[in-house]
């Protein structure tokens, strides 16, 4: 598939591949403001709109994992178009967005810092892992995307998400819904990410359509 605006962004961001460069610390600005507040405008969407209904809906383990996780969008997009040094706007979003929302206010403990860790670095390890082994995930200058295999790197993300954040959080919750928490873990994830691909896509065709009049 081709859209030309996302094209345009590839070209734009395609630095990210060379070394330091003049526009470096122009580029850096850029991206990094653009995921930190993509990040906190998602996980605002999540408490405000999808926690509320999945407490109703659901009940169980809502704080500590969703059904439908936005956030997870960014981390795979960021990770996707910026690359590895992804990780400097993925890792303070993590951790502030963490702390604002944590739900516990006891002592904190060594877990409270690996968990938004985790969950900031899932993403770009993900796709370090599949370039090792030959599935290179990152964009292309012909403008073709892969929707499928983007959608792999964020379940593979997910799945190293919630194997390590899971491993993190026992005792937050019973032992007996372990594997109720690791699927929600993914199911959320991969959700969430599909939903904002679908809803990219479709503003980039409106896009189109409104440009081409």
């Amino acid at each position: 598939m081709y859209f030309p605006a996302f094209y345009l962004i590839l070209i734009h961001y395609e630095t990210y591949k060379d070394p330091m460069n003049q526009h470096f610390s122009k580029l850096f600005l850029h991206w990094f403001g653009l995921i930190f507040l993509a990040y906190l405008g998602l996980i605002t969407v999540q408490h405000l709109v999808i926690m509320p209904i999945e407490t109703i809906m659901v009940e169980r383990n809502v704080a500590l994992v969703s059904l439908l996780y936005l956030p997870h969008a960014v981390r795979v997009l960021a990770a996707w178009m910026v690359g590895p040094k992804s990780i400097l706007a993925l890792i303070p979003a993590s951790i502030c967005v963490y702390f604002v929302t944590r739900p516990d206010t006891g002592p904190l403990t060594q877990a409270d810092f690996i968990i938004p860790m985790v969950g900031a670095l899932c993403a770009p390890v993900a796709f370090e892992l599949m370039r090792f082994v030959r599935i290179d995930v990152y964009p292309k200058s012909t403008g073709v995307i892969s929707w499928r295999t983007l959608v792999f790197a964020g379940l593979l993300s997910s799945i190293i998400n919630s194997f390590f954040s899971t491993l993190f959080l026992e005792g937050r919750f019973p032992i007996e819904d372990t594997f109720d928490v690791i699927t929600r873990f993914i199911i959320g994830d991969v959700m969430g990410l599909v939903i904002v691909l679908l809803l990219l896509v479709g503003v980039l065709k409106a896009f189109r359509r409104f440009t081409s009049v």
